[in-house]
């Protein structure tokens, strides 16, 4: 098989020769990665774009729900057709409609308009995700590189987003406002030549087109209905601190100090990149650390790991936002309180990026039941990553923010995380995962 083949094959699954799984999981991996740093710097200004026109809790919410809908309405359609048309002409075509609504976001103020370019970012997303998952797949059947490549891919999703977003984000919007759109739409297209022209033509690995009822099919797997619990409420979270917690925390002119919290309104865009950014790097290292570790014992043991570090966190946070209940709460250690919650914090973020490599991984092992429906299979990471960020930042998360503020992100993030560990624990009692 020529390296640049113009056209997708059908053929029997077959292990990939080393020289073109490295080649294409490079290509993979430096695409994804352009996109993810220009989606989450999208993301991260929009938050203060809305903060900035005195909008939160259920009104951003609302936007953020445009994208997480959209992805979780579609991702199916698209996962079917990448088996249909092949993986990549989807990888390069998607990051042209995600510069497209990029280019739009400065042209309006209007709370259904930015709902109306969200949806172009859903449509973005819900063509990409499968895509590129259902690509990796082909690329490592039957290779024993398999969870370390899908780590990779997750790594440098999550670097993208909470690079871009998250330390990035506040530091382009305080210095370029809504002119950062153009720039990051170029991002966006130079991630789609990059798939385009690098990215190696190694078939499509079905027997037959896909439709509907082989999601149906899919979905009725017992191990994907009893891991299905976790993987929401762990993208749930990400959907709720992604969608409001930047914007909770940014000071704005119009906006009084919420009266008991002292963690709302209470940072610039800087003071945020700063503290997030620590935040983000205790994130990538436990990234790191669990994706190298994905690939040995049981996958529901840095699961459980992960919600330790969300309870963590949810407690370090509660402490930090309410600092007259954490003088009352003596600890013995040499630290102040404040300086305390806070490595505590950044110890349950190291513990909580377990999660992510292994569910991929996962995923891709239950997909070895479907072998002829990979696509679909790996299309549902797109439907469960969207229908957990629907829930934790659009329907749950409106409604807790715009009640209770940073202590609604609080709560939500308990209560996801004791789903999640139910769970896992079901999981562990009920097969060798």
């Amino acid at each position: 098989m020529s390296l640049h083949s113009s056209e997708p094959t059908n053929s029997n699954p077959r292990r990939i020769a080393p020289q073109i799984l490295i080649y294409g999981a490079i290509a993979v991996l430096v695409g994804t990665f352009l996109l993810r740093v220009s989606g989450g710097l999208a993301t991260g200004t929009l938050n203060f774009y809305l903060k900035s026109l005195g909008q939160e809790g259920l009104e951003v919410g609302f936007v953020a729900a445009g994208y997480y809908a959209t992805e979780l309405l579609l991702a199916p359609v698209f996962g079917a057709l990448t088996d249909r048309i092949g993986r990549k002409i989807l990888m390069a075509a998607a990051p042209i409609i995600g510069a497209v609504a990029l280019l739009l976001y400065p042209l309006t103020s209007s709370l259904w308009v930015l709902f109306m370019i969200r949806i172009l970012e859903g449509i973005s997303a819900a063509a990409a995700i499968p895509a590129t998952l259902g690509y990796l797949s082909d690329l490592t059947d039957g290779s024993p590189h398999r969870a370390r490549i899908m780590g990779l891919y997750e790594i440098i999703t999550l670097l993208g987003v909470t690079g871009g977003g998250i330390i990035l984000g506040p530091l382009l919007w305080n210095a370029l406002g809504t002119s950062s759109y153009p720039i990051l739409a170029g991002v966006y297209t130079l991630g789609a030549i990059v798939f385009w022209f690098f990215l190696p033509n190694i078939g499509t690995r079905v027997q037959k087109r896909r439709g509907l009822s082989d999601y149906v099919r899919a979905l009725g797997s017992k191990r994907l209905v009893r891991f299905l619990p976790a993987w929401l409420s762990a993208t749930a979270v990400i959907g709720l601190w992604l969608v409001h917690v930047q914007n909770i925390l940014s000071k704005a002119k119009q906006a009084t100090p919420e009266i008991g919290q002292a963690l709302v309104g209470a940072f610039s865009p800087a003071e945020i990149s700063k503290y997030l950014g620590f935040f983000a790097a205790a994130f990538l290292i436990g990234l790191v650390f669990w994706a190298e570790r994905a690939k040995k014992g049981k996958r529901s043991t840095p699961m459980l790991y992960a919600g330790g570090g969300l309870l963590a966190i949810s407690v370090s946070w509660f402490f930090l936002n309410h600092p007259e209940i954490m003088g009352l709460l003596l600890i013995p250690t040499p630290l102040e309180p404040v300086s305390f919650w806070f490595i505590l914090l950044m110890v349950g973020a190291f513990f909580q990026a377990g999660f992510t490599p292994v569910a991929l991984a996962y995923l891709a092992d239950i997909s070895e039941d479907f072998p002829e429906d990979r696509g679909v299979v790996m299309g549902l990471y797109s439907i469960f990553l969207a229908g957990g960020n629907l829930i934790g930042g659009s329907l749950l998360g409106g409604i807790f923010v715009s009640t209770l503020k940073m202590d609604g992100v609080i709560l939500l993030t308990f209560i996801f995380t004791l789903v999640a560990f139910f769970s896992v624990m079901n999981i562990r009692r009920q097969s060798n995962d």
